[in-house]
């Protein structure tokens, strides 16, 4: 599941989300519908996603996330991730070098609050 989580209160400009298993069509819905919601707010976005664990994602799911990213690609600034998933951590550290425009930083669930802090900054 897919699904936005509470952030802290004075950062509305960040996506907070939580991903554990399996991702659906309908959980990408719910998320692009906050993400839509807080790009008419702000110019700019962070995300934070605490990623437990991974199951299969929806080939329309990942069809329309992949749709939405790139017409806002220009729009986010930050992403932290949290997991304790050392393939995952791997992959957000190269990818962090490798995505022009946009920070991307890994962190084990032990620096959660680390995490809350660099993304907000």
């Amino acid at each position: 599941m897919l699904k936005t989580i509470e952030f802290t209160a004075d950062a509305d400009h960040v996506v907070a989300l939580e991903l554990d298993g399996e991702v659906a069509a309908t959980d990408f819905e719910n998320v692009l519908a906050a993400v839509e919601e807080k790009l008419s707010r702000h110019d700019k976005l962070r995300i934070y996603v605490e990623i437990k664990s991974i199951g299969s994602v929806s080939p329309q799911a990942l069809f329309e996330d992949i749709k939405t990213a790139v017409k806002h690609w220009n729009r986010f600034e930050k992403e932290a991730v949290v997991t304790d998933i050392d393939a995952i951590s791997s992959a957000v550290s190269m990818a962090g070098r490798f995505i022009p425009g946009i920070e991307i930083k890994a962190f084990g669930f032990n620096q959660r609050e680390s995490a809350h802090q660099w993304v907000i900054a």
